[in-house]
């Protein structure tokens, strides 16, 4: 029974996209779909799909009326909205001078397929299924020195129970070009399989946040595929809090000498919900940095994930790639994995990597106690300390208060005695 449940919704990905000739880009994503990944598989391992293969899924057609229910609350911030993997020009502000967003035609989106094929995401049910069923691929575009002052705001809500939502997208920093681009995940469905795709010219500086807050019974299954040319620059933030499984897998390219690259992340789990982090880097040129920084709070009987590779190519002397993982478990029932790994085959780099997880300090706590702070408030401070430096290193100053306070919220289920 559970095979032909498992088979149900690869068969159903199949007939959404008979409608499409043969050489349409979504028969031919949907060619490579086969099946969910084993637990046999290493990168899966930590993070298995058995109970989303056995859901009775079918992909959605979108609602072009529906009304987005999420409003912003930055100031001053350019909106794109998604509904439905769908992208609702009615619903999204107008785009500043030199950032253009437009529909791929069949033929680029072939070409946007065959970029993705490329890299190790080739076999990610995101890139296959997403290429498969999304309404179209959106190409969001900064132009050559164009520095984008107002926050770019791309907001993706929408979806129904038992049905999968696929927001597509092609995002390219032309050379010397700037952006400050920050992604809500908002979705109501059983699944949200987000897919990017990430160039970064020379010079060009893509300032990124991403927030995980979907439904409680949402499974979201995020893959990033990202191109840095010489002197390029990515500073990547992510806070996952919402949904049931939330796997946000990211794979880098350094391409370009003197490339540079912060992938910094924050799960915060309560309940049984599993969060992930998956991150690739590699160093194909010399010359390059890349950094990681990982920080999980987790509660309840929930389980978190950070796989991070690091790979240096041959002749990719003068890397410095670092990895840092640390978790924090508030109850006996929580689980962390961390899985750092460096590959390297050059001889001049700066390699390191390392992981924690443990209890909050006995000592701070004891301290903080016997000075008149109630054990929850003290255990309260201890986690916010953890976050906010992270944070800190993580966002731009005026953006600091936004992605704490969402920290916050999270946080709120889970230091409490009830929920420990």
């Amino acid at each position: 029974m559970r095979h032909s449940i498992k088979d149900d919704y690869i068969n159903s990905i199949k007939n959404y996209t008979n409608q499409f000739e043969d050489t349409n880009f979504r028969r031919i994503a949907c060619n490579d779909f086969k099946s969910w990944p084993s637990p046999r598989e290493e990168t899966w391992r930590l993070s298995r799909l058995g109970s989303l293969s056995r859901k009775k899924i079918k992909p959605i057609n979108p609602n072009l009326k529906k009304n987005n229910n999420n409003t912003s609350n930055l100031i001053g911030s350019t909106i794109i909205q998604f509904i439905d993997g769908a992208y609702r020009e009615d619903l999204s502000s107008k785009l500043p001078s030199g950032v253009n967003l437009s529909v791929l035609s069949d033929s680029e989106s072939l070409k946007y397929l065959q970029k993705i094929k490329k890299s190790n995401l080739s076999d990610h049910p995101s890139t296959n299924v997403s290429l498969s069923c999304t309404p179209s691929i959106m190409k969001l575009t900064v132009s050559k020195d164009i520095k984008v002052k107002d926050f770019l705001e791309i907001i993706y809500e929408g979806g129904e129970d038992s049905q999968s939502v696929h927001p597509v997208l092609y995002l390219e920093l032309e050379e010397n070009s700037s952006l400050y681009l920050i992604e809500r995940f908002n979705h109501l469905t059983s699944l949200a399989m987000p897919l990017q795709l990430i160039e970064l010219r020379n010079k060009a500086s893509l300032n990124s946040i991403k927030i995980f807050n979907d439904n409680e019974k949402t499974y979201n299954l995020s893959a990033n595929c990202v191109y840095l040319s010489k002197e390029s620059y990515l500073n990547s933030f992510s806070l996952i809090r919402g949904g049931i499984f939330t796997r946000s897998e990211t794979h880098a390219y350094l391409n370009g000498c003197n490339a540079k690259l912060n992938l910094n992340g924050v799960y915060i789990s309560c309940n049984k919900q599993h969060h992930d982090l998956t991150t690739a880097i590699y160093h194909d040129v010399p010359d390059c940095t890349s950094k990681q920084i990982v920080r999980g709070v987790l509660g309840g009987k929930s389980t978190g994930v950070f796989q991070g590779k690091v790979r240096v190519a041959q002749d990719a002397q003068r890397t410095d790639g670092q990895q840092m993982s640390r978790a924090i478990l508030l109850s006996d029932t929580a689980s962390a994995n961390a899985k750092p790994e460096l590959e390297i085959y050059a001889d001049d780099v700066i390699c390191a990597h390392g992981a924690t997880v443990g209890e909050l300090d006995d000592d701070q706590l004891f301290y903080l106690n016997s000075r008149g702070v109630p054990m929850d408030k003290a255990r309260e401070i201890l986690i916010k300390a953890f976050l906010e430096d992270m944070i800190s290193q993580s966002v731009d100053n005026s953006l600091h208060d936004f992605v704490l306070k969402e920290a916050e919220l999270a946080l709120s289920s889970i230091i409490t005695k009830d929920t420990l």
